[in-house]
Parts: structure tokens; sequence; C-alpha cells
């Protein structure tokens, strides 16, 4: 016993005993930390794939055309949209007088073209239309614009556009 008390090795084992206990708690801590990583990382790959079916994951947002929080275009965005953004920017923008008296005219002007017409009732151009004009019943430019488009998207003497007439 006097001899444990003074050996140094000895005494290196006694000190090193909760040494070696501590590192055998810290390892199995970190074993289960690896595993709740391994799932917090599975989680995030997901989310960022846009599997994010869980309260609080951030979703993936589709664009379409513009969001009603967006800015709106200028009169030369309007300008430059096809068919289908027109109609995606007047419904996102119906409240804004100057904007839906642009798209109505945008798509009257595209709707000069036959091919077009169709593509605007498929985009919803003449409900977009109407909900414009019911928008804006004091303002001339809106109305005038409105009529406009609507004569030129439902104007194809075949059955396509009797059907978008009714």
């Amino acid at each position: 016993a006097a001899h444990e008390a003074t050996c140094p090795l000895a005494v290196c084992q006694r000190m090193l005993a909760p040494l070696r206990a501590r590192v055998v708690a810290l390892e199995a801590e970190l074993r289960s930390q690896g595993a709740e990583n391994e799932q917090l990382l599975s989680r995030l790959a997901a989310l960022e794939a846009g599997e994010g079916g869980e309260e609080g994951g951030r979703r993936v947002r589709q664009r379409v055309g513009a969001a009603p929080h967006d800015a709106p275009p200028s009169d030369a965005e309007v300008r430059a949209m096809d068919v289908a953004a027109a109609a995606a920017v007047l419904r996102a923008h119906v409240s804004v007088s100057r904007v839906a008296a642009a798209a109505c005219n945008r798509l009257a002007n595209l709707c000069l073209e036959d091919q077009n017409e169709q593509l605007a009732a498929e985009a919803g151009a003449i409900e977009a239309i109407v909900a414009a004009m019911q928008a804006h019943p004091q303002e001339a430019e809106v109305q005038r614009q409105g009529c406009a488009a609507l004569v030129n998207v439902c104007s194809v003497d075949d059955a396509a556009g009797r059907a978008r007439s009714q």
C-alpha cells in the first residue's frame, strides 16, 4: 500500500481513472449528437430540395408572374410582355389603374394576331380584364382598353372564338 501511494505509475493511474470515465461519457454523448446531426442534415436536405412539408420549413416559391407584394411593372415593361405575362400582371396588380390600363392595352394589341386569342383565354385574360374593369368603373382609360382587349380576345369567327365570347 505504501508503494502504491508513492509509485508515480500508480499515482498517474489513479489520476487518469476519473478522466477515462469522463472520456467514455463524452464519447457516448458524441455518438448521440452524431445521430441527431445526421437527422438534422437529412431534414435540411429535404427542405432544400423543396420537400418542406413541416411547419416552419422554407417553401420554394414558384413564380408565374408578379406577386401581389411585388412592385407594379412600368408601362414599358408591360409593353414588352407576352400574353401569359400580361394576363398574370393584370391579375396581380388589378388594383393599380395604370397597370390595368397598360395590361389591357397590351392584351388588345397581342390579340390582334389570331394565334394569341386562344392563348389569352387559356391564360385567364378574359376574367382578368373583366376584374380590372370592375375594379376601376370610373377610370375611362381602363374601361376603353378593357373593351378593346375583350373585343380582340373574343373576335375570332370560329367555334373557339364564339365560345370565348360567351
